[in-house]
């Protein structure tokens, strides 16, 4: 996978026509008529989604995939929570570098450690 398809996905995934999306947005529309919905859903989104990040601040020390969890519940809470969404967009930005020097380093040939001068 190449450091284009990466951003071009997460591009992908940031469009406001995927499904998802589409699904949050008609939530919305509904949650909006009911008195009180935004605020309840709000309250729920910032349960569940500090719920996850703590399972997966948990799972740092236990055995299971700690960082992908807190990435979960980080991207379930940038939904509803401005502070949320900035911080997963500059860990979306250390990603993608972090891809492009791995990228980078498995792209260049081995040195010869037999082609290496000794004193």
């Amino acid at each position: 996978m190449s450091q284009d398809s990466v951003a071009d996905e997460i591009a992908a995934g940031d469009s406001s026509d995927n499904k998802l999306r589409r699904a949050l947005d008609v939530w919305h529309t509904k949650l909006d008529t009911v008195p009180g919905g935004r605020a309840a859903f709000k309250v729920v989104v910032a349960v569940v989604g500090s719920a996850t990040v703590l399972v997966g601040i948990a799972l740092l020390v236990l055995p299971g995939p700690g960082w992908l969890v807190i990435f979960l519940g980080l991207g379930i809470l940038s939904t509803e929570f401005a502070a949320a969404r900035r911080l997963t967009d500059r860990l979306r930005a250390i990603v993608l570098r972090g891809w492009a020097w791995l990228r980078s380093r498995r792209s260049r040939p081995a040195e010869d450690p037999a082609a290496a001068p000794t004193d």
